[in-house]
């Protein structure tokens, strides 16, 4: 009884948890909603030595409704000297990371509008990034400043004056990076010009002119040498591609990262072009072990290469371009969008690479990782950063049945591709996915998804044999709380021959043409179920 109980009041705990986060930014968006987030043109000044940075952030927005009030976050160590519309210094409160700001008039709806906020002050230190978020400040093996930042967690407003939801990406930004003289400061998107200043710092100028995520705008200063390649698409288009490595690093870095073009063409194979060609590709190396900043991904792998012989940190970050960058969740409900089809991408670089046996050994290894502790697809509107590795190994695992349910690959590859291009650089929901996916195949998923997403537990498929006549008699069902779901699996219907059987919630009856029971095996490596033999 006592487990019971705590087990109810943890619900009861987590449920008004939720509900209290909820009712908290529910009040915090209204502000937000009436607009949209068209440029950013941030100014930052890094001080390595006092970890503080000085800056500004101009706004660009969309009146999406009439208003005369509008909220922003940064988070409350950071001091804001003055909100700046139309040469006017503007009425600014603060309530937790919250900023509201009055304007003169009403502003009507269509209408366009810049300000500016001026800030300063010293951003969270991430005490183990990319999980716990915010700043890194270390120095190289020369002594010398190296700056990261990775805030996907902990989000943007924790450095940047920001509307910091999934769900409103600027279309394009520009950052202009100061930072001590010598070393060099390295953001997304393509470098427009570099300036020296009087107070002995040198400007790098930046500019993203595609979408892009909060999360993903990012900050690196270190001794980096730079250089440049480029990779050519199987259709002919050229991308540029930029590598910054520590000095000391430039030789076995220069080796190292040739694999990014074995990388960029087994993802274009599979999920169509890079989403970023006038953005270019950048790998930055920082301080921590990697992220996927849109067209400046993070490299700290210390250039080693796993058992199947390529750098997880440059295939995983980079598949994110494609899931995460490219295609964007609305809402942390809906993460295993991004790490699901992310962490998939790793097997299809073995696959391509070195053939579907490798691969499905990949996927086995990440099998083992998986919890069925909680639904994929989490509360929400409560911008809650669940800490589960379900995500990753049970998203990709989810995928890997679903193709295997499907049983037709060049539908399946045409729907990875085609999907990217229909949601390119937008934010979506998982249903808008999951129906996606439905409609390209012509196959309703909905329960697929529904008991792979939205319920903890594995389907289970009961069965046992009966001897009847020499030969053995199946009875096989399908255990699940989701009502329409059918479940095609393959069997050893026939002597070492594989087949699909499809499990339903009613007991059937197939005859095996074969006497030893040994013979039934089911495909483990092809699709994620529990298997119970014996009934209850």
């Amino acid at each position: 009884m006592k487990k019971v109980y705590l087990i109810k009041s943890s619900f009861v705990f987590l449920s008004f948890f939720y509900l209290f986060i909820s009712v908290l930014q529910a009040k915090e968006n209204r502000l937000q909603s009436v607009y949209d987030v068209l440029h950013y043109k941030i100014e930052l000044k890094i001080l390595p030595d006092n970890q503080e940075i000085i800056g500004s952030n101009q706004f660009k927005i969309r009146a999406l409704r009439g208003f005369k009030s509008i909220s922003f976050n940064l988070f409350r160590q950071f001091s804001i000297s003055s909100v700046i519309y139309d040469k006017k210094v503007l009425p600014l409160s603060r309530s937790n990371n919250d900023c509201i700001i009055i304007f003169p008039e009403t502003i009507k709806k269509g209408d366009t509008l810049s300000f500016t906020v001026h800030y300063s002050g010293k951003p969270t230190v991430a005490k183990n990034a990319p999980w716990d978020g915010g700043f890194v400040w270390q120095k190289d093996s020369n002594q010398k400043p190296w700056v990261g930042l990775a805030c996907e967690g902990l989000g943007a407003a924790s450095w940047l004056p920001c509307k910091d939801q999934w769900d409103d990406e600027p279309n394009s930004v520009n950052v202009n990076l100061r930072v001590p003289k010598g070393l060099v400061g390295v953001s997304n998107g393509r470098l427009l010009r570099k300036k020296s200043y009087p107070d002995g710092t040198d400007g790098f100028e930046w500019e993203v002119s595609s979408p892009i995520n909060h999360y993903n705008i990012t900050v690196n200063v270190g001794d980096f040498k730079h250089w440049e390649d480029h990779y050519v698409s199987a259709n002919g288009k050229i991308l540029s591609l930029n590598y910054y490595v520590l000095e000391y690093n430039l030789a076995q870095a220069k080796t190292h990262f040739q694999q990014v073009k074995r990388m960029l063409k087994a993802f274009e194979f599979y999920f169509g072009n890079y989403p970023f060609y006038q953005d270019g590709y950048k790998l930055v190396e920082t301080p921590y072990w990697g992220m996927e900043h849109q067209s400046c991904v993070a490299y700290g792998n210390n250039y080693k290469n796993n058992k199947y012989g390529f750098d997880f940190i440059i295939v995983h970050e980079s598949g994110h371009e494609w899931f995460a960058n490219n295609i964007t969740a609305k809402d942390k409900a809906d993460m295993w969008i991004h790490e699901g089809f992310t962490t998939y991408s790793e097997a299809l670089f073995v696959e391509h690479q070195f053939g579907f046996p490798r691969a499905v050994q990949y996927l086995i290894e990440q099998k083992e990782k998986i919890k069925n502790e909680s639904p994929l697809i989490g509360p929400r509107g409560v911008n809650f950063n669940r800490p589960d590795n379900d995500n990753y190994y049970k998203g990709t695992w989810v995928l890997h049945t679903l193709r295997n349910c499907l049983d037709n690959d060049t539908m399946w590859f045409n729907t990875l591709k085609d999907m990217n291009e229909y949601f390119r650089h937008q934010t979506v929901t998982s249903k808008q996915i999951e129906e996606y996916i439905s409609v390209r195949t012509q196959t309703d998923w909905k329960p697929f998804f529904d008991q792979y997403l939205r319920t903890k537990d594995l389907p289970v498929l009961e069965y046992f044999l009966v001897k009847k006549d020499g030969l053995n008699e199946l009875h096989y069902r399908l255990k699940s709380p989701v009502r329409k779901l059918k479940l095609p699996v393959k069997v050893t219907l026939a002597r070492d021959k594989y087949e699909f059987l499809v499990f339903e919630k009613k007991w059937k009856i197939i005859d095996l043409p074969y006497s030893d029971i040994a013979l039934f095996k089911f495909n483990e490596g092809s699709f994620l179920v529990n298997w119970k033999k014996g009934y209850e």
